[in-house]
């Protein structure tokens, strides 16, 4: 049964990644923990749009609940904040705070050079091709596994 060994060597990979992650923002002193920093970066690349609480769940591929509960801790770290959709009161935008983009402007360089030198560990002794073929080989396994 092969799917073990894949299971066990994505949980891996994930597991590794998550720790350099960890500490990539320990030492850039990002106050931000890794789920909290998804929803920070999710709603940095997307600025230009209009994001409900409501959306987070499907985006990030996250319960409610927890959506609910990082919102709700990005709110305390005055990170966010939430605005009532003035079409419909039941709907909550959530807007990036102005100082948090700005921190993450600053930070931008110091970040890509960080995780491209994440990228290069992990992918040692690959090529281009096979990097690519990597890339290609994990986005086609989760497709497969999202169609019914």
């Amino acid at each position: 049964m092969k799917i073990y060994n894949y299971i066990n060597k994505v949980k891996k990979l994930d597991i590794l990644l998550s720790k350099e992650i960890a500490q990539i923002l320990l030492r850039q002193g990002v106050p931000f923990t890794k789920s909290q920093i998804e929803v920070v970066m999710y709603l940095y690349h997307h600025q230009d749009q209009v994001v409900y609480q409501r959306d987070l769940p499907d985006v990030l591929g996250i319960t409610r609940p927890t959506a609910n509960g990082l919102v709700k801790r990005l709110i305390q770290k005055d990170a966010v904040k939430l605005i009532e959709d003035p079409d419909d009161s039941r709907l909550k935008r959530i807007k990036l705070m102005p100082l948090v983009i700005a921190d993450i402007d600053s930070r931008t360089d110091a970040f890509v050079k960080e995780f491209n030198q994440m990228e290069d560990r992990m992918t040692k002794g690959f090529t281009q091709k096979q990097r690519d073929e990597l890339d290609q080989l994990l986005v086609r396994a989760i497709k497969n596994l999202e169609e019914k």
